[in-house]
């Protein structure tokens, strides 16, 4: 079998524009991993797509050079494949418009459905899937909707956004004024009450009538002036919350069918319990220390999930702790 992996960020997707350094190494790092795992399947060839600007970390794989545009060496690629790994932002449909394509193909689709990445997409969309179903989520408004001004601490968000990319904390109504007065489009940005708590996330390994809870982490922020940087997560460092957190995640699958293979959520965890803050339908940074976590080689689970998906563990699995420290691109 050949497995075409494209990572967006580093292959190609930032061709002919300046590369993020922070999303450059998040990618490098993700890609390593699931690279890794998969050349440890017998039988998987793999292919990749690289940005020519970058060095190419030692994988046996196949390699696509962009220059300038990704998606002739997209097409190429995915033509070549049995099935298609993409690792993209959700922003402006990207995610979900390769997924549609990788399924147009008729190849193999290791990723959620285009219908739940959608969902995902959109993080008032997420909201109101998931309060629907009552998974408990983070009270959300869009900025041009919001029933008032509110005195207390807020977060502002892109509704469409990637990471940390774009989110604010304000402190009080004239902050908040004063932020969404210089914005051009209300309905782009979201409105969130500040929750306090312990930030988690879960790894999730989702088939069409089954779901493993493989990963429960903690995330680690620092605040700089009124934005966020993700410094890292401890994979499975929240060990202790899995049987508990559990039914959360099945409630959140049924409420948003479509989710399959990996899939990640945000979450916080408070006095009064766990809240959703969003749905990743695709590899996260958690990944990177996941097989190392469980002692499973979880890129072999989703290969193996997309014939049969018996072959999913029930319920969840212990894992140790491991650190993955973006500041340093090293697993620990």
């Amino acid at each position: 079998m050949r497995v075409f992996v494209f990572e967006y960020v580093t292959g190609g997707g930032f061709a002919g524009r300046e590369m993020v350094s922070s999303l450059m190494a998040e990618g490098d790092l993700m890609l390593a991993a699931v690279v890794r795992d998969l050349l440890a399947v017998d039988g998987v060839a793999l292919s990749l797509c690289r940005d020519r600007r970058l060095d190419m970390p030692y994988l046996r794989a196949d390699v696509e050079w962009v220059d300038h545009d990704w998606r002739d060496a997209w097409l190429r690629c995915m033509d070549d494949a049995d099935a298609v790994l993409p690792i993209a932002p959700e922003t402006d449909g990207l995610l979900e418009a390769l997924c549609r394509e990788v399924e147009q193909a008729g190849k193999i689709l290791l990723n959620s459905r285009p219908r739940a990445v959608a969902v995902a997409a959109s993080k008032q969309a997420t909201f109101e899937c998931l309060a629907a179903a009552g998974v408990p989520v983070v009270t959300t408004w869009q900025a041009d909707r919001a029933p008032c001004r509110a005195a207390s601490t807020v977060i502002v968000k892109p509704d469409m956004g990637a990471g940390c990319q774009g989110i604010r904390l304000l402190a009080g109504e004239r902050a908040l004024d004063d932020f969404l007065t210089q914005q051009t489009d209300l309905s782009k940005w979201l409105i969130q009450p500040y929750v306090h708590g312990v930030p988690a996330s879960l790894s999730l390994m989702v088939g069409d009538d089954c779901l493993c809870l493989l990963g429960t982490n903690r995330q680690r922020f620092a605040q700089i002036d009124d934005g966020f940087v993700l410094l890292g997560c401890v994979v499975n460092g929240m060990i202790e919350s899995a049987e508990a957190l559990f039914p959360l995640a099945q409630r959140l699958c049924r409420a948003m069918p479509g989710l399959w293979g990996y899939v990640g959520v945000d979450l916080m965890l408070t006095e009064a319990g766990p809240v959703v803050l969003e749905v990743n339908p695709r590899l996260t940074t958690s990944y990177v220390g996941l097989s190392r976590s469980v002692g499973r080689n979880v890129a072999a689970l989703m290969l193996h999930l997309a014939d049969d998906p018996a072959v999913l563990p029930t319920r969840y699995l212990q894992g140790s702790s491991v650190h993955v420290d973006l500041e340093l691109g090293r697993v620990a």
